[in-house]
């Protein structure tokens, strides 16, 4: 990592710690930057999911370290456009679960909606598709889309998928694909153990949220699945953040803290914590008591993680986008290698499967 992209992640991370906590500005930091240096944390803020968190960091600066208007216009527009995508899904949740209540079916929100409710701002999480579960009855909550019309879609046995009011909706039948590894299946089992905690949603109305300890083993195992394979955004590590910030208190540590080490998950877990920890201002009275990461490693999953480059993927034909996907998984072999409890060749061998059984499956972007 260079000098300029050096001050660039720090000028971020302030922001961040700003937003999230309302730690103490840094004005060292951000005396004297021109447009160019602003567009600079600009453009990595949307790079690493945080663009909302970053502005509202920035509006917490004192008025002479804040960048000029017109980047704060083209910030402060796409934030408007966060809230209000944010605003839409809330109302298509409620909607849905109203629908499932009448019905006599419990929804739980999962991923993104949920982890929103412990930012400051809930509306300044992105995310993409809403995640549901519906405690045992994912063929009648299926049943009942499409015999209002919808189109079940159904090109991944973990969960369906349908369109409401042009959200991207998916029905948990599984919370992980149990069939990958020991990892999985033990992760699958441990969370349909938890599910009964689950709490009424303080966002939306007759739906439920995750336990605090269904969280800790679902939220770890969902960003190490796609941290081994691709990497993930900063976006992630904010979540673990302000999942401890605010659970800490609240969940069983000791369930949580044996189910991660069972698991095989408590390396991982661990790495992400260090990272909270010295990069994002989490209190250090909020680490669960999971084994300690060699700092060396914990300092490249950081830098892996800040060189994240999601490019669209160019049209290709199966076999090359199959290849190119091949060859990509192969650069990142030395994460499942000392990251994550998964086995590289093993994931080599069931995506491979997986991706003859269901071609289509191949081009799905990242969820």
């Amino acid at each position: 990592m260079n000098a300029i992209e050096n001050i660039i992640n720090r000028r971020l991370f302030a922001l961040l710690r700003l937003a999230l906590w309302r730690e103490p500005q840094e004005p060292t930091l951000f005396e004297g930057m021109d447009d160019e240096a602003w567009n600079a944390v600009y453009k990595k803020s949307v790079e690493q999911g945080v663009l909302a968190f970053a502005f509202d960091g920035v509006k917490m600066l004192d008025a002479e370290l804040q960048p000029s208007i017109d980047v704060k216009i083209q910030w402060g527009y796409n934030v408007e456009n966060i809230e209000k995508l944010y605003k839409h899904k809330v109302s298509v949740a409620t909607r849905l679960a109203k629908l499932y209540a009448d019905n006599g079916i419990r929804t739980m929100i999962m991923k993104g909606l949920s982890i929103a409710r412990y930012y400051p701002v809930a509306s300044h999480r992105q995310f993409g598709d809403i995640d549901i579960f519906l405690m045992g009855d994912y063929e009648r909550g299926n049943k009942i889309i499409a015999e209002m019309g919808a189109k079940i879609k159904y090109s991944f046995f973990v969960h369906s998928e349908f369109t409401a009011s042009g959200v991207n909706i998916e029905n948990h039948r599984w919370f992980v694909n149990p069939y990958v590894n020991r990892c999985a299946t033990y992760v699958q089992h441990a969370l349909e153990q938890l599910v009964d905690g689950a709490r009424p949603h303080p966002t939306v109305e007759q739906a439920y949220a995750p336990s605090a300890e269904f969280d800790a083993l679902f939220l770890t195992r969902h960003s190490s699945w796609h941290y081994a394979r691709e990497s993930i955004h900063l976006r992630e590590l904010c979540d673990w953040a302000v999942f401890l910030h605010n659970e800490y208190d609240n969940m069983n540590r000791t369930l949580a803290e044996r189910i991660l080490r069972e698991s095989g998950l408590e390396r991982y877990a661990s790495i992400l914590t260090d990272i909270c920890c010295k990069y994002l201002g989490l209190a250090t009275d909020k680490r669960l008591a999971l084994a300690s990461a060699d700092s060396a490693l914990v300092e490249r999953v950081m830098n892996d993680i800040l060189s994240y480059d999601e490019m669209e993927q160019a049209k290709r034909g199966v076999l090359a986008t199959f290849y190119h996907k091949i060859t990509k998984r192969w650069a990142r072999k030395w994460c499942y290698d000392e990251v994550v409890p998964d086995s590289f060749f093993g994931n080599i061998f069931y995506s491979a499967k997986n991706y003859l059984l269901h071609p289509a499956a191949i081009f799905k972007a990242k969820s």
